[in-house]
């Protein structure tokens, strides 16, 4: 890895795509295995209940895709700092600004894995709570916060 950071993780919308086109695949299949085929045309039902839900479920993934696509979050790791970046509005944090970085493993896998990152920030009484899975070159990601965390006075003394 690089010894000076500048590198950008956008947030990942592929689950959102997964969802939709997986909810989208049963509504149009149970969709037609429920309606009737009389005189060479389809008739879907569109009153039963499991088609309402399946239509609500899609629309509910359309409607996530639409606002996390739109939102396009980013992390911005630079040498001495840590940027959040969504569409309306920028945050950062230099290393002097951060008191602790917390590095959470997966209890319940019990695998080698981080399932969260938490960076307190003076003046913030909750820390900044991170989920490295949720962007994109999550390995990289955690590699950045982890030489960020060595930069903190906390770990020079």
């Amino acid at each position: 890895m690089e010894t000076t950071l500048n590198h950008a993780y956008r947030y990942k919308v592929d689950f959102y795509w997964k969802s939709l086109a997986m909810y989208g695949a049963a509504l149009m299949i149970y969709a037609v295995l429920k309606g009737t085929i009389e005189e060479r045309t389809l008739s879907i039902t569109l009153t039963d209940p499991i088609v309402i839900l399946l239509a609500f479920f899609v629309l509910l993934s359309s409607l996530s895709l639409i606002i996390n696509h739109h939102a396009r979050r980013v992390i911005i790791m630079e040498k001495d700092s840590i940027t959040f970046q969504n569409r309306y509005r920028s945050r950062t944090f230099y290393v002097h600004d951060i008191r602790s970085i917390i590095l959470v493993k997966d209890k319940q896998f019990r695998m080698n894995t981080l399932s969260a990152i938490k960076i307190g920030v003076f003046g913030r009484r909750r820390p900044i709570r991170l989920r490295p899975s949720l962007f994109e070159h999550e390995e990289a990601l955690i590699q950045d916060i982890r030489m960020l965390k060595q930069q903190l006075p906390s770990n020079k003394g």
